[in-house]
């Protein structure tokens, strides 16, 4: 499978993990430009570190679940031609791009968090 037909695989809660990685990049290279970060940047930071896996993990259910009905109707001659490596594709690249988005974020949250001088 190329990285086309993965990214075509990945399905709508991927575009979402793709536009919040967009977002953490930019606040975590904006408070580096600006060699500080504001209070409120870093909750951001924060709050995108604990909510990208959960919607990852979301993804990965649906994914999933895609694999299962392909599975499960593939063999019934119900119109659903699909490959079940589609729903694990849709499955693994959602996982992947939540932990890449909060790995991004808890870093730049900590990275800004010393050059404040804080605790992080």
């Amino acid at each position: 499978m190329s990285g086309a037909e993965l990214i075509r695989a990945a399905g709508p809660v991927f575009w979402i993990l793709f536009a919040l990685s967009v977002y953490t990049l930019y606040l975590v290279l904006a408070g580096l430009f600006r060699r500080k970060a504001t209070a409120r940047t870093l909750d951001r930071l924060g709050d995108l570190a604990q909510f990208a896996p959960l919607l990852g993990l979301f993804g990965t259910s649906l994914g999933m679940i895609r694999a299962f009905l392909a599975l499960a109707f593939g063999t019934t001659g119900l119109d659903f031609n699909q490959d079940p490596a589609q729903g694990i594709a849709e499955a693994l690249t959602n996982t992947g791009m939540g932990l890449f988005v909060a790995v991004v974020a808890y870093g730049g949250r900590v990275l800004l968090g010393a050059m404040e001088g804080g605790e992080e």
